[in-house]
């Protein structure tokens, strides 16, 4: 055994708090057993240890099995040791990014009634923030911006609207979906090569980005998972165990269940971190997927069609279903795409 390479503490008055960041597991333990799990930085066994730091071992005996259970001490030879291994190959982007990177995969959701309640509950207490800002009298007034502009007037249609009103959507609108996203348009060079373009800036022309498609019901393509090639402008198909319920990747949200596809936008940040060792760039690929969704969600407006989107993901559960075994493929962004029904209104998904 050892200590684990991903723990990061957090001293309190009386007792330290400790987090695997891999496993999400906080517990709290004593600066002895901080200690403890200081010396205990290179494989040995509690015997070893025992002997080396005074340790008796009836002392061991009692808080090993704790300390293997919150992940603070790791076996050879077991899982989280092969994921401390990738970590450590894999990851460049430092503990703190780590840290929030991994502790808010497969978090936890709510129920929308719960998110209503919970907003009910603070309302009565605590007034909310104001959601615009506005400039005191005296302002200059700009021009009207939606008079004789299509752009914007098709931009101004835009809205998320979870109910949908037809069971199907067309190969071609995915397609204009796909390509608004993540269709390459042309290319660029640098000092060690080409680089993709695309029609969203991307931070530093990495293009981390891949798009998967869980597709239920899109004319033209049978039931499946696909992969989208932005280089090629066509569908791969995945050799996938079980074609899931949409809301099984998507934090429970069962609206989405009647949807006809979903989108998935997954980075593969090693792309990205083989050009930027800092930790900022981390950020950056993050504001891309928003930039990509944007696109995504125009194209489907124009097409009278709304995509809606969530990051109320099912982190592992994506993951096995469309093999993405590195630690750096990292799902992001969801979006379903279908016809809106007309009198729906926007409603509330899942929230962490």
């Amino acid at each position: 055994m050892r200590a684990s390479k991903t723990l990061v503490f957090y001293p309190g008055q009386d007792k330290v708090t400790a987090c695997n960041f891999l496993t999400k597991n906080v517990f709290e333990c004593s600066s002895e057993v901080v200690g403890l799990l200081a010396s205990w930085d290179e494989w040995a066994s509690p015997a070893d240890i025992a002997r080396a730091n005074g340790w008796s071992r009836s002392e061991l005996k009692a808080v090993v099995p704790q300390l293997v259970d919150f992940s603070a001490l790791v076996t050879a030879g077991s899982q989280l040791a092969e994921q401390e291994a990738q970590f450590s190959g894999q990851w460049s982007w430092g503990i703190p990014t780590a840290l929030m990177h991994f502790c808010v995969q497969d978090s936890e959701f709510i129920t929308i009634e719960q998110s209503e309640e919970r907003q009910v509950k603070r309302a009565g207490h605590t007034p909310q923030p104001e959601l615009l800002l506005r400039n005191p009298p005296g302002a200059i007034r700009l021009p009207n911006a939606l008079e004789d502009n299509d752009l914007l007037a098709l931009m101004a249609q835009r809205r998320t609207n979870r109910t949908a009103g037809a069971p199907t959507i067309t190969a071609k609108q995915l397609s204009d979906c796909l390509f608004a996203g993540l269709g390459i348009t042309g290319e660029t060079t640098n000092c060690v090569g080409s680089l993709p373009l695309g029609m969203t800036p991307s931070g530093g022309a990495r293009n981390p980005y891949e798009a998967y498609v869980v597709a239920l019901a899109v004319e033209g393509l049978d039931p499946g998972v696909y992969h989208y090639s932005a280089a090629d402008h066509d569908l791969g198909r995945i050799s996938a165990n079980h074609l899931p319920k949409i809301s099984e990747l998507i934090g429970g949200q069962e609206w989405a269940d009647a949807m006809p596809c979903l989108i998935l936008l997954c980075a593969k940040l090693d792309r990205t971190m083989w050009k930027y060792e800092d930790a900022n760039a981390y950020r950056v690929v993050l504001i891309e997927a928003g930039h990509i969704g944007q696109n995504i969600m125009l194209a489907a407006t124009r097409h009278g069609l709304s995509a809606c989107p969530t990051a109320a993901l099912c982190h592992s559960a994506i993951k096995r279903l469309l093999g993405l075994d590195r630690l750096t493929d990292a799902p992001i962004y969801a979006l379903t795409i279908a016809v809106p029904e007309k009198e729906a209104h926007a409603a509330g998904g899942a929230i962490n």
